[in-house]
């Protein structure tokens, strides 16, 4: 399935570059700013983990990320458009049980190159078909503290403290492939302000999980996964030339 969809969406590239290479030239545009947006994870089987030990849940109906990026549309080739951006969140949940936090946190980082092809529909709107491929990681982490730990006292730091059972500090994360179809829509504000929405699905390939960025580890649900629907929208501020 993964691989029909990466030769489907690699053909729908190349054919649009092809009929736009066809059109001459085009408008040039170069501009940048900052990228809010929702992405889903699959994170279920995190979560059925973090119950089973008794830690909180971090939410499955998805995070706000934040990112920046820029890009450049090409006019020797009408409507090929390539870009850069990076972007990420972190979730974090706490609980508290018989003078005992514990925490839990989810964070993921992403940083890639876009090429898209873009039609105008009206001197205002534009839509594009194309597609992100990236580096990245995913990783969470899970602690474990008595209660005192909240007020300062660096006694708390003493050998014989530390090695207490009732204190853990474990992260975990990989690197990620990062490959992302998607569509989107562009409002022309004003000359130099530009809106862009995008939505689509995250896919990756990963490497194997390591505990604290050193050991592997095996076995991990293989449902903890970045992939999943993504939607951003783009606050472009730039030169935009017909």
């Amino acid at each position: 399935m993964r691989k029909k969809i990466f030769l489907l969406a690699g053909l729908i590239f190349f054919v649009s570059t092809d009929f736009s290479l066809a059109q001459g030239s085009g408008m040039f545009s170069i501009s940048g700013g900052p990228i809010l947006g929702w992405h889903v994870p699959q994170i279920n089987d995190l979560n059925d983990e973090l119950i089973k030990i008794g830690f909180p849940e971090i939410s499955s109906s998805g995070q706000f990320v934040v990112g920046g990026g820029g890009y450049i549309d090409v006019p020797v080739i009408k409507g090929l458009r390539i870009g850069g951006m990076g972007l990420g969140f972190s979730a974090d949940n706490t609980i508290e049980a018989l003078n005992i936090v514990k925490a839990v946190s989810l964070k993921y980082r992403m940083g890639g190159v876009s090429f898209e092809y873009v039609k105008r529909i009206s001197k205002k709107f534009d839509y594009s078909i194309g597609s992100i491929f990236g580096i990245g990681s995913l990783g969470f982490s899970i602690s474990k503290y008595p209660k005192e730990f909240q007020n300062w006292n660096l006694v708390n730091f003493g050998i014989d403290t530390v090695g207490n059972n009732n204190v853990v500090n474990k992260d975990y994360s990989k690197t990620l492939y990062i490959f992302q179809p998607q569509l989107g829509l562009g409002y022309q504000l004003t000359n130099f302000l530009y809106f862009k929405l995008n939505a689509g699905y995250v896919f990756t390939l990963s490497k194997n999980w390591k505990l604290d960025e050193i050991l592997e580890v095996n076995n991990v649900p293989s449902g903890i996964k970045a992939d999943g629907f993504s939607v951003s929208l783009g606050i472009n501020v730039g030169l935009f030339v017909n």
